[in-house]
């Protein structure tokens, strides 16, 4: 194998660890555990219950899904959430915030493994999908709402997106879509991507397998040359469904997914930089779901106005 093929490949070995280590407890040497994980078996030093240091957090919880008592007047929202995430983390701060604001809000953990329900978004994306569509009905049929919202983040707002783009019949049903910072054209991983291509296709499938193998099949979908990007691509023009008011929110200070790789210059789409309202606030990616400055923008598109329901804060520079 040439130089710089040894050098991207032990790049993205190291790289794609490190990416898994953050998602799943593990010590154990690349692939083993997380391909039992995949394979939805349980390695017996393997402890998958919740963290105790989640459970015992204040910002650790989301309201329970309410389909009968709830009697909002606008649209019930859907909140995606991001990457090695769940319901219980990431918006359900924001949702907390608006079920008390009168709306009804509903949210679940997709593309989790059994063996580890507190962490999402690992399934392939078109898997996941599937899932998230179901629930929309759901959450539509449940209500008797005639339209539903959705609200989400990261791989959660390439998801509020893909799944009217790709699953029948859910664009119908949609009315509003607000993405913060989803990766539509391409996700780089604080550009460790470039290393992955490296030696072009080749490290390119070691990418994917390398992913694969650690469980994050999502991982791979959002990247260039992944299966929910080449998607992307080849609906250039038409990601925005007809009928669907779609809004991007980004942040310049956002060093994971950068406003290029989200916005979309199509008809139906709308793209807010934080920074055109707040532009003091230096929030990073994740702080976009927990900056009440992206709530204002975030219940401006829901409510197609422009009220200063919340001031300006320093979100979280990460």
């Amino acid at each position: 194998m040439p130089s710089a093929m040894r050098l991207g490949a032990f790049f993205l070995a190291q790289t794609l660890w490190s990416l898994g280590a953050s998602a799943v407890p593990s010590s154990s040497p690349i692939g083993r555990r997380h391909q039992h994980i995949a394979r939805g078996e349980l390695p017996p030093d393997l402890n998958i219950t919740t963290p105790e240091a989640l459970l015992s957090s204040t910002q650790y919880g989301a309201p329970a899904n309410d389909f009968h008592s709830c009697t909002g007047d606008r649209n019930p929202v859907v909140f995606l959430h991001g990457l090695s995430s769940s319901r219980n983390a990431d918006l359900n701060v924001l949702q907390w915030e608006l079920q008390n604001r009168g709306y009804c809000t509903f949210s679940q953990t997709y593309g989790a493994f059994p063996i580890v329900p507190w962490i999402g978004g690992l399934e392939s994306m078109a898997d996941s999908a599937k899932d998230i569509a179901d629930w929309i009905r759901k959450v539509k049929d449940e209500t008797g709402a005639q339209k539903v919202d959705i609200v989400g983040h990261s791989e959660g707002g390439v998801q509020a997106l893909y799944v009217p783009m790709t699953q029948s019949g859910i664009s119908d049903i949609v009315e509003h879509v607000v993405a913060l910072a989803p990766a539509i054209h391409g996700a780089q991983y604080y550009g460790f991507t470039d290393f992955w291509y490296i030696g072009g296709n080749l490290t390119r499938e070691i990418a994917k397998q390398v992913q694969d193998a650690l469980g994050c099949y999502a991982c791979d979908d959002m990247m260039t040359g992944g299966a929910v990007y080449n998607q992307f691509q080849q609906a250039a023009g038409k990601i925005v469904q007809p009928g669907n008011k779609v809004t991007v929110i980004m942040s310049k200070t956002d060093t994971l997914v950068s406003p290029d790789v989200s916005r979309i210059d199509e008809a139906g789409a709308t793209n807010v930089l934080v920074q055109d309202t707040c532009p003091d606030d230096k929030v990073g990616h994740v702080g976009l779901a927990y900056d009440r400055g992206v709530w204002r923008l975030i219940l401006n598109a829901l409510e197609e106005n422009n009220d200063a329901v919340y001031a300006c804060e320093q979100g979280l520079t990460y």
